[in-house]
């Protein structure tokens, strides 16, 4: 576990259309791009899909796609200007064929504005829960800004997956994260999938907080979900 930043003594949705033949392919690569302004529509429809159909969380809170989508859009906004994200497309058809969500994580996401408030409140005992697993692992005291990405939300498209596509993402975040001076990273891992991904690309689990063991004013919101959020960390020097 990278040293300094971590506490002693702890370890109706919308679909995309199959491209023809295999979605990605040697011959084939998809593009990847910083996310910016004009990616935002896109970015945001594909971030409702894959949030509300794929996050564990996501499901207890049943958020509506209709009520969803504009926060998403305001949202995939507030990142572009980060400039820490990025998107990946299909050379073929131009589409987004995923995305990593980014930020820096010496900013603190409540403190940007009141739609940012009004979005996080809708998913509050997934931030609780967030909020505890970080706060298990790591001294956000220690930590200044520039240092440390957090790798915030990462999806693929359907007719994407199982090619590879969300490790690649990783590893162009983090080499450009390493460009701006960024030296670690962090994600929150909410389920075996994305752990794997996150491992292969160097990550190693810091902790893990079980759905079943987390509870917030004396309810257990997440009660009868298999596994828990990992925290994963890994520094990125080398990436």
């Amino acid at each position: 576990m990278p040293p300094g930043i971590y506490k002693s003594g702890q370890h109706k949705h919308w679909t995309m259309k199959r491209p023809a033949g295999n979605a990605t392919s040697p011959d084939h690569p998809p593009v990847y791009l910083p996310l910016e302004t004009a990616d935002v529509e896109e970015a945001a429809r594909l971030y409702t899909d894959v949030f509300i159909a794929d996050e564990p969380t996501t499901h207890r809170h049943a958020p509506d796609p209709e009520i969803f989508l504009p926060y998403a859009r305001w949202y995939a906004e507030h990142l572009a200007t980060k400039e820490l994200s990025h998107i990946a497309r299909d050379r073929r058809t131009g589409e987004i064929a995923g995305f990593i969500f980014c930020l820096d994580l010496a900013g603190d996401l409540a403190a940007e504005g009141a739609t940012m408030a009004e979005f996080l409140a809708q998913f509050r005992e997934t931030v609780e829960m967030l909020d505890e697993l970080e706060g298990r692992y790591i001294d956000r005291d220690k930590i200044a800004a520039g240092t440390v990405l957090h790798i915030f939300q990462i999806g693929v498209a359907r007719p994407y997956r199982g090619c590879g596509l969300a490790q690649a993402m990783i590893r162009r975040a983090l080499i450009s994260a390493r460009r701006r001076g960024f030296s670690r990273a962090v994600a929150d891992c909410t389920g075996p999938t994305s752990r794997r991904a996150f491992e292969r690309c160097g990550f190693v689990q810091a902790g893990i907080l079980p759905y079943d063991s987390f509870s917030t004013n004396g309810v257990a919101f997440f009660s009868g979900i298999d596994g828990g959020i990992s925290l994963m960390v890994r520094e990125i020097e080398t990436a």
